[in-house]
């Protein structure tokens, strides 16, 4: 029987502080036997196509804040399934935009020292179909409209601030869609161009059973709740 603990966007090495101890925790308390990671596992704000941020470290520093901290987790959960999302493939399109072959860039497991790791852009797990969602649409239900398009159950991330299960039945038949949010810390420098945003990210993680029942567990980070981490944002004044 699989129990799947499915791990929102990491954005390493801006996780959310406690996040890592949120999922292990999960893992034990569902008694979980796969691991699927559903991309943007690193962020790589210092080669992003967009404006790069002052405060940001360079590439070669940022590569190894992310390489140490995704050491973390791979010690966590040694086998894994990692489906590549928008950010972790970002030296590789910025290869090709400048016409380097993809022979010249190294492989996701020797990037991160993951050799046990397999590396995806989407995989099927009992008849569930697990994908990053970059291309896949949007709205108040990504996952679900996309479930409803496939015909098949659907858990997916990219979008934070959108989290929870939404389900539809027939007569033969009962799918649902799980978006994930992310693990993200939205105080921190990759995340300034969204200080104004009125939608924060929902910090949480998926748990599928069989494929065929579904639960989203959000991180309890308020404060008096198990993972608060007593941080102070800065907020601009008016």
């Amino acid at each position: 029987m699989s129990r799947v603990l499915a791990i929102a966007d990491l954005h390493e090495p801006v996780c959310r502080k406690h996040y890592l101890q949120f999922c292990k925790d999960l893992y034990e308390e569902w008694s979980c036997n796969k691991v699927i990671f559903i991309g943007d596992v690193v962020d790589w704000s210092a080669i992003s196509f967009h404006q790069n941020n002052p405060e940001a470290p360079g590439p070669k520093d940022e590569y190894g804040l992310a390489k140490k901290s995704i050491q973390k987790w791979y010690k966590a959960f040694p086998k894994a399934t990692i489906l590549v999302g928008n950010h972790d493939c970002r030296p590789q399109r910025l290869a090709e935009s400048v016409n380097i072959p993809a022979g010249f860039i190294k492989e996701y497991p020797d990037l991160w020292g993951t050799p046990n790791w397999k590396w995806e852009f989407s995989t099927v797990i009992d008849n569930v179909f697990y994908c990053h969602g970059h291309g896949k649409g949007g709205g108040l239900t990504p996952a679900f409209n996309l479930a409803k398009c496939m015909g098949m159950s659907v858990v997916m991330g990219h979008f934070h601030s959108v989290a929870g299960i939404m389900y539809q039945a027939s007569t033969v038949s009962r799918v649902f869609g799980m978006n994930l949010g992310w693990g993200g810390d939205d105080a921190a420098y990759a995340f300034a161009y969204a200080k104004e945003q009125a939608k924060r990210g929902l910090l949480g993680a998926g748990i599928i059973l069989e494929g065929k029942q579904a639960f989203y567990e959000i991180m309890p980070i308020s404060k008096g709740e198990r993972y608060y981490d007593q941080r102070q944002v800065k907020r601009q004044k008016s």
